[in-house]
């Protein structure tokens, strides 16, 4: 057998492949025999069905095709070693010349491999991480955040003030990037919701329209969402905001005491006093700072080093995943009782081709992420080992207060959920990898945007 690299067009390679005539006799008789054994014709034994008869039952060329399933399989692994492929799934089998027995059996191998990529240095980028600093105040805080978590709840008389939990009629509308009102609206009807003003991700803008209202007036505002919003409907979009005031109430916060202590952390707790209290709130703090800082660096790190990566993601995969995302935004939209048209207005041609657009950036993004992960996974040899896990669950049950058993018996019992933790794992040991390979600048502050990160030509003018 033999083989010829025929040629590669961006991400497509074809290898010509020449099965010897003799090989190919071998697997044909190897095919009619296990074919024979399979076969109940009457009139013969089982195994000892003639050949022109199975070639009437189902043909020459099917016959043939069953011989190559039984060479070819083999010959892919040893091209893929030989010419050291990567494929992205089962090559393309061409048969190029009608097969005859006692010739030689003549085809291509057509192997969609990953795009070609070319990494930045890792090694001359600069990047900077916070440090990660729990001071008095931010203890204060948290502290009462969980007084509130345990407080009790008041109406009362008087004009919305910071804290307050308000009850409203909520009349959400999309806007047009002039102002007026969207063709389509996400919610037609009012809801009634509570609005919690100790939530510290409320929207400021939210927040600001309703201190000062009183019971029975209404206050109005509008914002921007973010196109990452989770909620779909509303991502990318400008909105208004109609709050019909119902209650107005007011948290009262207990008192710090051993019954309070108990409440929170059980009746078994160890923590008896507000000192010991305050340190349990500061280790959590610190646990949680940590993490945040590091999920920080790692996204800012692999973000800085795919943005500078230069591959050309191929078209034919662009699509397939576009459908995939299509077919996702369905299920999401079927699943949460969701009109798609009107959430991404597809009712105006407007409206279709900005969603195109959308799914086109989320698959080619996507795409990009995942090859240069792993290119670069390739380059600094990382893989997740079974520590790795069992320190990923060792984390997840600190931060839940369960055992570590708990959480690996979970995990081990749910295989997709195990390989999206192990992915998850993946990913992050990529990042740290690739941040011990960066230029680390410890700050207290970031800098803005555009000089938080230092480019490797900034570096080299730097040295002039």
């Amino acid at each position: 057998m033999k083989t010829e690299l025929l040629g590669q067009e961006k991400n497509v390679v074809t290898i010509k492949l020449d099965i010897e005539a003799s090989e190919f006799t071998k697997a044909l008789n190897k095919a009619l025999n296990e074919l024979s054994q399979q076969v109940n014709m009457p009139g013969f034994r089982k195994g000892k069905t003639p050949r022109k008869i199975l070639e009437m039952r189902f043909g020459k060329e099917a016959l043939y095709h069953e011989a190559l399933d039984k060479i070819v399989p083999d010959q892919i692994k040893q091209i893929i070693d030989d010419y050291d492929l990567e494929p992205l799934e089962a090559p393309t089998l061409d048969i190029k010349e009608k097969i005859e027995e006692g010739k030689n059996v003549i085809c291509d191998l057509i192997f969609e491999v990953k795009p070609e990529i070319e990494l930045p240095e890792v090694e001359n980028f600069e990047i900077e991480k916070l440090i990660a600093e729990v001071k008095e105040e931010d203890v204060d805080k948290f502290a009462k955040q969980v007084q509130f978590q345990l407080a009790e709840v008041k109406s009362v008389e008087r004009p919305v003030k910071d804290e307050d939990l308000v009850d409203v009629e909520l009349t959400v509308k999309t806007l047009n990037p002039d102002g007026s009102e969207a063709t389509e609206q996400p919610r037609p009807e009012p809801t009634h919701e509570k609005i919690d003003l100790t939530d510290q991700t409320l929207r400021k803008e939210v927040r600001e329209a309703l201190i000062g209202k009183s019971k029975g007036e209404e206050a109005f505002t509008t914002f921007d969402v973010e196109e990452n919003h989770q909620e779909k409907i509303l991502a990318g979009k400008k909105v208004s905001y109609k709050m019909k005031i119902e209650n107005v109430s007011e948290y009262v916060l207990p008192e710090i005491n051993e019954d309070f202590l108990k409440k929170a952390f059980g009746d078994n707790t160890e923590i008896k006093d507000v000192e010991a209290f305050r340190a349990r709130l500061r280790a959590d703090l610190e646990r949680e700072t940590a993490d945040e800082v590091l999920n920080d660096v790692r996204g800012r790190a692999t973000r800085l080093i795919i943005d500078n990566s230069k591959l050309e993601v191929p078209e034919k995969l662009i699509q397939r995943q576009i459908e995939s995302n299509r077919k996702a935004d369905e299920e999401w939209a079927k699943n949460n009782q969701v009109n798609l048209s009107d959430a991404y207005g597809l009712n105006t041609e407007e409206g279709k081709k900005g969603y195109e657009n959308i799914l086109r950036n989320r698959a080619e993004g996507s795409l990009k992420d995942v090859f240069v992960m792993d290119e670069l996974a390739k380059k600094y040899d990382v893989h997740v080992e079974k520590e790795d896990l069992e320190k990923e669950f060792e984390r997840r049950a600190k931060a839940i207060n369960v055992s570590k058993g708990f959480i690996a018996k979970y995990f081990y019992e749910h295989e997709n959920d195990l390989d999206r933790l192990t992915d998850s794992v993946r990913w992050d040991k990529i990042a740290d990898t690739v941040i011990s390979h960066m230029k680390v600048k410890e700050v207290y502050e970031l800098s803005k945007p555009e000089q938080n990160e230092q480019k490797p030509e900034e570096n080299q003018n730097q040295g002039e």
